[in-house]
């Protein structure tokens, strides 16, 4: 996984108020960043993306640069050593967030995404009670336990603790005086030995400790924030909304009702608008009149509301039958007028598996059919004059890229999806920037500010 570190994108992409130069400027520093990934990995891939939108403009000139770039006689991949001359090139899947925003802003519920998301990891690290913890592939126990869900987290914790303590006592055994000290050589020898593995294995088992520690911060800290925000609550009903494309109205209003901060309860009617393809005025007023009782700003709401009406209206304009309107549209709304509920319908078909992950299956696979019939493939190994890029089978690798911020839901899914596949196929994730619901639903409250959405009621700052 990585993070070109590139903040606000989905704001500058998606701004109403932004000039053309400034739009460019945004996709040639995406372009700029993804270029350095791919020279770093000394491969060219095969580039493939939905038509339109910001994905769209960075394919194409991430292309272009890539042409240009192996064009020259000493170039970057020439210098990458086997990677660069590898058979398999791997496919890079370009994505824009509003391809899938639901999985931006719903509540998780596996470990990792979890800490990430309520407890704020930042670059591998989280800070704890005042203390940092370091969490990356150096501690097994993160490793084997990310994807988990919270619950099973917390019963190997307690196993680990149980197992350290065992060991303790085997090693205190093992050490322990035997009565009246006795000169046996024989036995002499036997002590010193258990003596001797005893110290040999305490440093492993402080490093275990350390890690059962850490650990159990964690999950009382996670355990602590479900609790006082019954977070459980905001995830159980965004489930059902994605699982079934509708909602228990009155279920739902009692969460928005409870406890949980402003953002939590944001999030899940953001979550409401997109997952019900069909949202009554009425429904919507009830659901609004809630925010409004807790004192929370409605821009951000207000701005996807809006998004998922300009969708509707202009959902019948095909790529052949195209008016100024809808040019208009597109340009006003940051070229990505691309369904914001169109995920959600992949998700609904694929067993609550999240539409990037599905998309990047069939893309993964090659296949041929309406799954990839929608997206654009570029290979900047091939002449400019071919017409169409011919892909030979499956391919063994990918990099899929979110344009406008990413999280670790997406990445656990994606992962799953590369252990799931038969063979096992390497995925890996990046994005502008790694952004939690808290945060993602900061930038919506930003460009409904922008679009004179929501007034100045309750209107959240995004975070400096």
């Amino acid at each position: 996984m990585f993070s070109l570190g590139q903040p606000l994108t989905y704001v500058q992409l998606n701004d109403p108020h932004a000039e053309d130069k400034d739009v460019e400027m945004t996709v040639e520093s995406i372009v700029n960043g993804l270029f350095c990934v791919i020279v770093t990995l000394g491969v060219v891939p095969i580039i493939c993306c939905p038509k339109g939108g910001p994905a769209e403009m960075v394919a194409s000139q991430l292309d272009s640069r890539l042409r240009s770039h192996l064009n020259e006689r000493n170039n970057l991949f020439m210098e990458a050593g086997h990677l660069g001359s590898s058979f398999q090139r791997p496919v890079l899947c370009i994505f824009d967030r509003n391809f899938e925003l639901t999985a931006a802003l719903q509540h998780v519920w596996s470990y990792r995404p979890m800490v990430h998301d309520i407890l704020g990891m930042k670059l591998n690290r989280v800070v704890q009670g005042g203390k940092p913890y370091e969490l990356d592939d150096s501690d097994p126990f993160w490793v084997a336990n990310s994807s988990a869900p919270f619950p099973k987290v917390a019963e190997v914790v307690e196993l680990e603790l149980k197992k350290y303590k065992q060991d303790i006592e085997a090693v205190n055994r093992k050490t322990g005086a035997k009565g009246e000290m006795s000169f046996d050589e024989q036995e002499l020898l036997g002590n010193t030995k258990h003596l001797m593995n005893a110290v040999n294995s305490l440093p492993e088992l402080t490093e275990r400790k350390k890690m059962i520690d850490k650990h159990t911060n964690l999950a009382t800290a996670l355990l602590g924030e479900i609790k006082s925000r019954s977070l459980d609550g905001f995830y159980n009903i965004e489930d059902d909304m994605l699982g079934r494309g509708s909602v228990d109205k009155n279920a739902l209003l009692s969460v928005l009702k409870g406890k949980g901060t402003k953002e939590d309860k944001l999030r899940t009617a953001i979550v409401y608008l997109l997952a019900v393809e069909t949202t009554p005025a009425t429904e919507v007023e009830a659901i609004e009149g809630a925010l409004r009782e807790a004192d929370i700003g409605l821009s951000s709401f207000l701005y996807v509301k809006k998004m998922k009406s300009l969708n509707s209206t202009f959902a019948a304009a095909t790529a052949g039958n195209r008016n100024n309107l809808v040019d208009w549209a597109e340009k006003l709304y940051g070229q990505s007028l691309s369904a914001v509920t169109a995920g959600v319908k992949s998700l609904l078909s694929g067993g609550r598996q999240l539409a990037v992950t599905r998309a990047v299956e069939a893309l993964l696979e090659a296949r041929a059919g309406p799954e990839t019939e929608a997206y654009l493939t570029f290979d900047p190994r091939v002449p400019k004059s071919s017409s169409k890029v011919h892909i030979q089978g499956s391919f063994k690798e990918a990099i899929v890229f979110m344009i406008g911020g990413g999280n670790y839901n997406e990445f656990l899914s994606l992962q799953e999806l590369g252990q799931r596949l038969q063979p096992a196929r390497n995925i890996m994730y990046g994005t502008t920037e790694v952004l939690s619901g808290k945060e993602f639903v900061e930038q919506l409250s930003t460009l409904g500010t922008k679009m004179g959405l929501g007034g100045s009621q309750g209107v959240i700052a995004p975070a400096m």
